[in-house]
Order: structure tokens, then C-alpha cells, then sequence
């Protein structure tokens, strides 16, 4: 069953955006928040190795069978196809430090009691949230051509439910999330699922630390303005000047907006971007924008905020006043949101300060 795991983490059609680094440079500014490690890389690795099952299996008849450091990386090695030394080499601690699934490696469902397979073809599912990255039109198409690439090769079929308890429960969820099993913050475990039966077993829970979205880039789907939902075009031109993400030029009311087409300036194509100031989701407030500033627990707010959650989601009130009429929703991510630092997601503001240098675009600077 680690293949449907498989479906859920990787063949969805949703990725995750992945960073890179430009060589370190002389200035290093510790900023607040960040967390030092100090664990060596041989922790760190064994940390890993047991986390996905190649040290410290436990069989069936409950003896601890304890597998040598150097035989799990060389198992490791074997795994992703690298040259199977048994050392914690440079190509080997750069594999680990991938995100990946949450589901271990090394694993054998036969061990468990039970025929762990689902006991009837038309498999249930139902999306309990969604993550605040990507429009939830874009989510659910996503999970239904992830089920159609299994469905058209097998005997099963797999129907959405919008209400009650299906076989297969999809949520995003951050750290501690109601399972055993917590995930870990940015990059590092994506998501992981469940094999078939009762209760958690079936479900697929996704990392909502991570930034989700589709292919290689942003996945920004418009609302209202005149391009009938279509997608961001990124870069597009607007008066003669080039833009990669959304932006208020030339609006007066703050609202985010994108080209959907490569000219603006040609085609006159565009639509809102996400925006607390358009609309929230979830909630109880019908999906009524933000109002700023709003009142809750007797102190003025004038963003989106975390404060009174224990979830990490951005959340806002829909009218002035939280604690006299409390209406709120979440705040979605507009797509020059920030993840992690000590800014709750705000969105990035250009052009910003930094060592006394002034930047209109995100950097890698440190």
C-alpha cells in the first residue's frame, strides 16, 4: 500500500516550491526567530534513518532488530540510486536533506495482522480544509485527476463526499495535527497517509508549513476582473515594465491584480489576485473580506493575525469588532507571501531596506 501513499504525496499534480542558494557570503545576520541546531551530520543522519525505517525495525514477534549504521546507508544508497559506500558521504547528506513523503521507505504491510486492503472498489473521499496557498478550486481539481490516474488502471473507482466520514479524509494540518505522527515545520516530511481500514487508517495529511502549488511556479487563479478566472500570467508587462508576481501599481485600493496574458498593455487582460481584502475562506463569515482594523480581546489589529489559535492560521474579523459579533475567516496567501521568519505570512513589501541596500524583489542576501 506505500504506492497509494505515493499518490497522495507525489502523482497529485500539487508540488512543492523548492529554494535554492547562492554560495555563502562574508555578512551573516542572525535573525530573530531562527532556530541554531547542533547536531552533528551523523545525528542528523541516523535521526533520518530511523525516522524512514532503515535502522531500529521492529518485527512482527516484537524483537528489536538493530541494523548498523553503515549497513541502513548503504540500504539508503541502494534506495536513491547513489554509489552504496556506507558513509555519510556529501551526495548522501544532501539526499537527506530533501523534502520528501512522510511514509517510510522501508516497510512490509504484510507484517501487520490483517489484509489491509480496502474491501469494496468505490473508495470514498472527502477534503476536510485547505491550504491557504492555492485556490480551492485548483486543490480539489488536483486530488480528482490524482484519483483518475489510479482509476483508469485499476478496478476502483473513487467518489467525493462533502459531508460525513469517507474512506480516504485529506487534510492539511501543521506539527502536532491529531495523529501520532507531527510533521516538522518548512521543507523536511510533505505528507504522509495511511494504509486502508477504520478510523485515521486511509487518511492523507499534508504538511500546511510548506508552500503547495502547481508545477514550477505560483498557481495563481484570478477572481472578478475580466479574464473569466484565468490564471496569473507570469512575467507580464504593464506599462512598459516587467512583473513576476502581483502587484497594487496602478490601483488605488491596495487590491492585488495580474495580467493574464504576457502584455497587459496589449491585450487589457487581468484579475484580482488572492487577498484578505477580497475575501476570506473558512470561518463563519461567509467569505466576507477582512475589515482592518478590527478589535479581538480588547486590542486593535490592522493584518491578518495568529494570535488566539494554536493552528498557525492566519485569521481576520469580517467587521470592526471581533468580540462584540464574532465573525472572522482565514486570510488566504497572497502569492508574495512570506514562509516562516517572524511575520505570521504577511506578504513581502517592496521595496524593503536591508544592510542599508534597497531591494523591489525577494533575495537570497544573508
Amino acid at each position: 500500500m506505500r504506492c497509494f501513499a505515493l499518490v497522495v504525496c507525489l502523482i497529485l499534480g500539487v508540488s512543492v516550491q523548492n529554494g535554492w542558494s547562492l554560495p555563502v557570503k562574508s555578512v551573516f545576520v542572525t535573525f530573530p526567530g531562527d532556530i541554531i541546531r547542533n547536531m552533528t551530520d551523523m545525528e542528523l543522519a541516523e535521526n533520518y534513518l530511523k525516522r524512514f525505517g532503515y535502522m531500529d525495525t521492529l518485527q512482527r514477534s516484537g524483537f528489536q532488530s538493530m541494523v548498523s549504521t553503515e549497513k541502513a546507508l548503504k540500504r539508503l544508497q541502494r534506495q536513491l540510486g547513489l554509489e552504496e559506500t556506507g558513509e555519510l558521504n556529501k551526495e548522501t547528506l544532501e539526499a537527506m536533506n530533501q523534502p520528501r513523503c512522510g511514509v517510510p521507505d522501508v516497510a512490509n504491510y504484510q507484517t501487520f495482522d490483517g489484509d489491509l486492503k480496502w474491501d469494496h472498489s468505490d473508495v470514498t473521499y472527502r477534503i476536510l480544509n485547505y491550504s491557504p496557498d492555492m485556490d480551492s478550486s485548483l486543490i480539489d481539481d488536483a486530488f480528482a485527476r490524482a484519483f483518475k490516474v489510479w482509476s483508469d488502471v485499476t478496478p476502483l473507482s473513487f467518489t467525493r463526499l462533502f459531508e460525513g466520514t469517507a474512506d480516504i479524509m485529506i487534510s492539511f494540518g501543521k506539527t502536532d495535527h491529531g495523529d501520532p505522527y507531527p510533521f516538522d515545520g518548512k521543507d523536511g516530511l510533505l505528507a504522509h497517509a495511511y494504509p486502508p481500514g477504520e478510523g485515521v487508517q486511509g487518511d492523507a495529511h499534508f504538511d500546511d508549513d510548506e508552500f503547495w502549488t502547481l508545477g514550477k511556479g505560483p498557481a495563481v487563479k484570478t477572481r472578478y476582473g475580466n479574464a473569466n478566472g484565468a490564471m496569473c500570467h507570469f512575467p507580464f508587462t504593464f506599462e512598459g515594465k516587467s512583473y513576476t508576481s502581483c502587484t497594487t501599481e496602478g490601483r488605488t485600493d491596495n487590491l492585488p491584480w495580474c495580467a493574464t496574458t504576457a502584455s497587459y498593455d496589449a491585450d487589457k487582460e487581468y484579475g484580482f489576485c488572492p487577498s484578505e481584502l477580497l475575501y476570506t475562506f473558512g470561518g463563519n463569515a461567509d467569505g466576507a473580506p477582512c475589515v482592518f482594523p478590527f478589535i479581538f480581546l480588547d486590542k486593535e489589529y490592522s493584518s491578518c493575525t495568529t494570535e488566539g489559535r494554536n493552528d498557525g492560521n492566519r485569521w481576520c474579523a469580517t467587521t470592526n469588532n471581533y468580540d462584540k459579533d464574532k465573525k472572522y475567516g482565514f486570510c488566504p496567501s497572497r502569492d508574495t507571501a512570506v514562509i516562516g521568519g517572524n511575520s505570521e505570512g504577511e506578504p513581502c513589501h517592496f521595496p524593503f531596506v536591508f544592510l542599508g541596500k534597497e531591494y523591489n524583489s525577494c533575495t537570497s542576501e544573508r
